[in-house]
């Protein structure tokens, strides 16, 4: 690796969680590994000596000053020298070696681990903490790409530099032994896997390209999956399966091409070594013989040597093109991180709220989305009363929703401010703002668990008394007696087997259980019948009257808001009107003909 590249993998491998400290370990546990190795090897050279004089010292020490060295410790330590203690020290050092490389590889699998829970923490608490623009713009599918895919793959690419030095410890250990025996033909050795390396490095830089087609294909695969599995019912409905199997049969093919032709380049990196490293070794066994005449035992050690290279030179190989291979993966999480960092969710209020004693007050506030010339909202000026209910309504398209979001900021008005007892909503703390609100949208979001799970996902640490006290209130209590285990019912994945009325009715249950001071409602009737929204209008009017809560009501069917306080009409972004129901039917305007309309139905 170049010093530039060293530097950029120090700072990834940094930045991903993968401390100098670490990568010490592995290093020094690595060298340990090989210099156990070197002198369990090197140890053969005196082993076929040995059995070369047929065990004859004195011969051996006339003849090698390797035996001087030898025959002096051994006496050192008062041992006599024979073939099964050479064989035992031999076997001692590998076993260390093998000892060695269990631990590094144990280590290593647990770093791994590490690093992966940790960038994929990352990349989940970052969508978490981003702002709404960015969940807005990102697909579901391409973050579960990222997170199961796409973090395992940038984990291995970052890691294989570490298995990289490894093997070149290894391969340096075992380069010193062969100089030993014979510098001339580990010299040419040398020279001629550099040159034969370039015919490799060809698909190594392939591998570069083939693994970014592949981070495409695997995201692209995702998101259509997310999308599709969401719509089972629409797919079957609108008789486009043939269309859907068709497209995801081109998503996974195309998967398949790229991973596979990956894997092509792996393999013809792999075996184009081989060939190379056992020519080399005919090679030596001839020159060695015929020139170089060198002894029996120094010409088997050296082949025993090369031949246990050709492993070590593919690990290099492939480490290095793993590298490569995984890089489109690495750049795939920086760049996923960092945008999440760039779209951080700010929050520069010091203040804490508890309650709404006057009310929530807009102030000429004007909304306009990213890359949109036109409003959504324009100079809007709204009062919520606190302990009142205020209905919301309008056309679609008219900025309700919009408004909803910038009144718990989710959204930063582009003109004026919005003030909770006369205070800027950005002075108090989007924790503090966000807890006095319980918030149900239009279509329920309920995770598969059981009913009380869920009820309890408004209030972690409510008691079955209150999740009991919710459970009426919302008047979900009557269907959930009835169901085969009650609060312990599983609901399964988005609560499918329930009406869409009992969906509703459970996640206001989920609401309340907070006992928030706030309550927003987003078409809370909309997917009741008639005799359930007149239940539901009594629920509400029995919360408002109870627990002294400010109630926001979104909706288009007016006449589940006859008895709110307030209720603002919006069109095309600007207020058009305002007060009880009968004030406004008196004005005319938009409120009269919707209520005309839906009242002749």
């Amino acid at each position: 690796m170049t010093k530039l590249k060293k530097i950029n993998w120090l700072r990834r491998a940094h930045s991903m969680g993968l401390s100098y400290y670490t990568i010490t370990i592995i290093v020094v546990v690595s060298l340990a590994a090989t210099i156990t190795e070197i002198f369990g090897i090197g140890i053969f050279l005196p082993i076929f000596q040995f059995i070369r004089f047929d065990g004859d010292v004195s011969a051996l020490a006339l003849d090698s000053n390797l035996w001087q060295y030898i025959i002096t410790w051994f006496s050192f330590l008062n041992i006599e020298p024979s073939l099964i203690i050479l064989l035992l020290i031999s076997f001692g050092f590998f076993l260390s070696r093998q000892v060695f490389t269990y631990l590094r590889l144990i280590y290593n699998t647990a770093v791994r681990q590490y690093i992966t829970q940790i960038q994929r923490n990352r990349v989940f608490n970052g969508y978490l903490d981003a702002d709404t623009a960015y969940h807005d713009n990102i697909p579901v599918g391409n973050l579960v790409s990222v997170i199961t895919t796409e973090v395992n793959n940038a984990v291995m690419g970052i890691m294989a530099p570490i298995e990289l030095i490894a093997y070149l410890i290894m391969l340096s250990g075992y380069l010193f032994i062969l100089s030993l025996l014979s510098w001339q033909m580990t010299l040419l050795s040398v020279v001629v896997v550099l040159i034969a390396s370039r015919v490799p490095n060809i698909w190594i830089k392939k591998s570069v390209h083939t693994g970014r087609k592949l981070v495409v294909a695997n995201t692209s695969m995702s998101e259509f999956l997310v999308g599709r599995l969401r719509s089972p019912r629409l797919v079957r409905l609108a008789g486009t399966e043939a269309a859907e199997k068709n497209e995801f049969y081109q998503l996974t093919q195309a998967q398949r091409k790229h991973t596979v032709f990956s894997s092509i380049l792996q393999a013809r990196t792999e075996v184009s070594m081989e060939p190379i490293v056992i020519g080399l070794s005919f090679i030596f066994l001839y020159f060695s013989y015929t020139m170089l005449q060198l002894q029996i035992e120094v010409i088997g050690l050296y082949l025993v040597v090369a031949l246990r290279l050709l492993p070590i030179v593919k690990g290099v190989i492939s480490q290095w093109q793993t590298v490569q291979r995984f890089l489109g993966s690495i750049e795939a999480i920086e760049s996923r991180l960092n945008v999440m960092q760039d779209c951080i969710e700010k929050d520069t209020g010091v203040k804490s709220l508890g309650k709404i004693n006057q009310s929530i007050l807009m102030r000429g506030v004007s909304y306009h989305y990213p890359d949109c010339g036109d409003y959504a909202l324009h100079n809007v000026k709204i009062e919520f009363e606190a302990n009142k209910i205020t209905a919301l309504v309008g056309p679609s398209g008219s900025g309700k929703s919009t408004l909803i979001d910038l009144l718990l900021r989710l959204r930063i008005p582009t003109k004026g401010f919005i003030q909770v007892d006369n205070v800027d909503i950005q002075k108090y703390t989007l924790k503090s703002l966000r807890r006095i609100v319980s918030y149900v949208p239009q279509s329920p979001q309920i995770f598969d668990g059981t009913v009380k799970d869920h009820i309890l996902y408004g209030k972690m640490n409510a008691t079955d008394e209150d999740v009991l006290e919710a459970a009426k209130m919302a008047g979900a209590e009557d269907f959930i007696s009835k169901l085969p285990q009650g609060f312990d019912s599983i609901l399964g994945e988005d609560a499918v087997k329930l009406s869409g009325g009992q969906r509703q009715r459970l996640d206001l249950a989920r609401a309340l259980v907070k006992k928030s001071p706030v309550l927003i409602l987003d078409e809370p009737t909309s997917n009741l019948d008639v005799e359930s929204e007149e239940a539901f209008k009594r629920v509400l009017d029995k919360i408002n009257k109870q627990t002294n809560t400010t109630i926001i009501i979104v909706t288009h069917r007016l006449a589940s808001i006859t008895n709110a306080d307030k209720i603002i009409v919006l069109n095309r972004g600007e207020i058009d009107g305002s007060g009880t129901h009968l004030k406004l039917l008196s004005q005319g305007g938009w409120y009269v003909k919707a209520w005309n309309t839906q009242s002749s139905k």
